[in-house]
């Protein structure tokens, strides 16, 4: 079954953070990509899967803040018409190249 979350919605989802974690972190970290895929969880509920590729001290980032992440993009995804609560995962950008590349061929060119 394919979610009913629009690629455009998951698309400007990860616009809105981008923003938040330049905004939160500044100089930081680099971050990129950020990839947003809808998805479905086993009950048939749609959410989105979020993974935050970073470069930089995983130390450094604020487990406060980046755990409050989900909540802080509730206007968002109420904006995009998503009601449900993302999965958020901040993956290393050496993890990104050696697990997770070539799982989105769309974002090949990170």
């Amino acid at each position: 079954m394919k979610s009913k979350i629009s690629r455009q919605a998951a698309d400007k989802v990860a616009a809105v953070v981008g923003e938040m974690l330049r905004e939160r972190f500044k100089e930081q970290f680099v971050f990129g990509p950020i990839i947003v895929e809808p998805a479905i969880d086993p009950f048939d509920i749609d959410y989105l899967d979020i993974y935050i590729v970073y470069e930089g001290d995983y130390a450094n980032l604020d487990a406060k803040w980046t755990g409050g992440l989900s909540i802080m993009l509730w206007p968002a995804l109420d904006e995009v018409e998503v009601d449900s609560v993302p999965t958020i995962s901040f993956v290393e950008k050496s993890e990104w190249e050696e697990v997770y590349h070539g799982k989105y061929p769309r974002l090949d060119e990170f």
